[in-house]
């Protein structure tokens, strides 16, 4: 009698490779702009208060973000002491725009927004409920930078 084997044993671990910034956008991002330090920060589906007009804000849950990483030292400190701070936002439809960024502590749990500016994007990119985007960083000449890709 041969010993049972799970079917476990019979499929090979593949192992999902992290996601990649799409061409064009790394094109724009790293040849053109001279970005560095690309980082995927969250990838997450769109909820109604990520569209919700009188919110203004896009949540970035800590217990979603892949990495913290993407802040530098300086950042992460200007954060904590309560300052939100004024970056750049490459939306999906590869237009910049100026953005406020803050962390927000609600309880026990934290999360970054972006804010001020957020319903002009989802207004001029069509984000409704449902949608898959991600977002990433990056820096450009030492400044915090950010993309939202919508896939």
């Amino acid at each position: 009698m041969k010993p049972k084997r799970s079917k476990k044993q019979d499929k090979p671990v593949c192992p999902i490779p992290p996601p990649d910034l799409p061409p064009k956008f790394r094109q724009l991002i790293v040849e053109e702009m001279g970005g560095k330090g690309v980082v995927l920060v969250i990838q997450k589906t769109i909820f109604y208060s990520d569209i919700n007009l009188t919110a203004n804000h896009f949540s970035i849950p800590f217990s979603q973000v892949k990495t913290h990483d993407f802040l530098n030292e300086a950042e992460a400190k200007e954060l904590t002491g309560k300052n939100p701070m004024q970056e750049w936002l490459l939306d999906p439809s590869m237009k910049g725009t100026s953005i406020t960024f803050n962390k927000w502590v609600m309880g026990s749990s934290s999360l970054y927004v972006l804010t001020n500016t957020w319903n002009p994007v989802v207004k001029n990119n069509q984000l409704k409920k449902g949608d898959m985007v991600q977002l990433w960083s990056f820096q450009v000449n030492s400044l915090l930078c950010f993309a939202l890709v919508k896939l």
